[in-house]
């Protein structure tokens, strides 16, 4: 089954054809008889769906029935509901059925609109970014592609796959290597018999310029994904030296990674993502203090909606479970605030899905959480 990603949010912004259904549940990994609960929890979500569908949107029962036949489907399948993780997320449309299990509690709610409802899968993916994680010994180096929970090993070509393969000395040399001066072995000059630190630290530089030079050629550096290294203690600080990536973090694995599996080098390496993503946070809220009161932030939703619409909101703070239903007409330039029904669509969403849909970033925060007590903030490009 699919996880929730980036790509998987655009795809789901994406979606023009209505109706689009949004279904959220709590669920848990569970014996049969709380599976049971789980799915009878979910046909009356359903049940609330068919309704909307045939009394507000007065689509033909026949219609309905057939769009609704995938997640209907699921009522009965116990193997499905006993196999749950924290939540439980549906969106269907005319064109497009998918679902997701997620590790994050989520609210139950069914929702009928012409988007799709996605902010409870904000948290799912605002510190789920892709970051890189070097390891790095003499013996090999590997990179691994990672999310918060998951870890690809990526092949690049051209990267040197030991010191030994840069090396000036090779095994079969490192004996006794000479030249002659002269016309008699008297004058024989022999090397190799025991290298200098400095020679070793070069033989190092050289072997990690080599990787760098390779990373550089694949790593986005639009993307500003972080890059972690797991080493042991004394060669982290020699790549540093060398290290010409932009975005290389400053702490580090500390350890041999020849000696540990890809799970281990994913859990370590979160711990330290973790802070460096909450520290992007951190700095947008400290931003967001710095810049009241100069035009280059707002609190208020109405001005928020058009400005996410015109592609003026870099980043987007919005308090959890807030909720707020309009449209906006972008011709007339104005937001329409009313209660829930007719055509209307919640106006925190838009917010969302118009950000990101524009290159900026969202993040849904708890109550205890947003600056200043605000239900909704941005931070504008212009």
């Amino acid at each position: 089954m699919q996880k929730v990603t980036k790509q998987v949010m655009e795809r789901l912004i994406e979606e023009k054809e209505e109706p689009c259904i949004s279904i959220y549940m709590p669920t848990r990994a569970t014996a049969s008889s709380e599976a049971k609960k789980m799915s009878i929890q979910f046909k009356s979500l359903l049940n609330f769906v068919k309704k909307e569908l045939l009394e507000s949107r007065n689509m033909d029962s026949r219609d309905t029935e057939e769009l609704l036949k995938p997640a209907t489907s699921l009522i009965g399948d116990l193997v499905f509901w006993k196999n749950q993780k924290e939540g439980l997320a549906v969106f269907i449309s005319p064109k497009q059925f998918s679902y997701f299990r997620v590790t994050s509690p989520l609210p139950e709610k069914a929702i009928v609109s012409q988007y799709f409802y996605i902010i409870p899968l904000i948290p799912e993916v605002m510190f789920n970014e892709y970051y890189y994680v070097l390891t790095l010994s003499k013996n090999q180096n590997s990179l691994f592609r990672c999310t918060k929970g998951s870890i690809e090993k990526i092949e690049i070509e051209d990267i040197p796959k030991s010191l030994k393969e840069v090396s000036k000395f090779k095994e079969s040399e490192k004996v006794l290597s000479f030249h002659t001066s002269g016309s008699d072995a008297s004058g024989a000059i022999f090397h190799g018999m025991g290298e200098s630190d400095t020679e070793k630290k070069n033989e190092l530089l050289q072997y990690f310029r080599q990787i760098d030079q390779g990373l550089n050629k694949y790593l986005d550096k639009k993307s500003k994904s972080p890059l972690l290294i797991m080493s042991v203690k004394e060669l982290f600080p020699i790549y540093r030296e060398i290290n010409s990536y932009p975005y290389l973090l400053v702490e580090n694995i500390e350890g041999n990674p020849d000696e540990v599996t890809p799970d281990v080098i994913l859990k370590n390496a979160w711990e330290i993502v973790a802070k460096y993503f909450n520290r992007k946070l951190d700095d947008i809220i400290e931003t967001y203090h710095n810049w009241k009161g100069t035009g280059k932030t707002s609190t208020q939703l109405e001005d928020i909606v058009s400005a996410s619409y015109f592609s003026r909101v870099e980043q987007l703070l919005i308090k959890n479970n807030v909720t707020q239903f309009g449209n906006f007409d972008p011709e007339e330039n104005h937001v329409y605030l009313a209660e829930e029904g007719n055509g209307q669509y919640d106006l925190y969403n838009f917010a969302a899905i118009k950000t990101i849909s524009n290159g900026g970033q969202v993040y849904v925060l708890d109550d205890e959480h947003m600056p200043d007590g605000e239900n909704i903030i941005a931070l504008y490009r212009f």
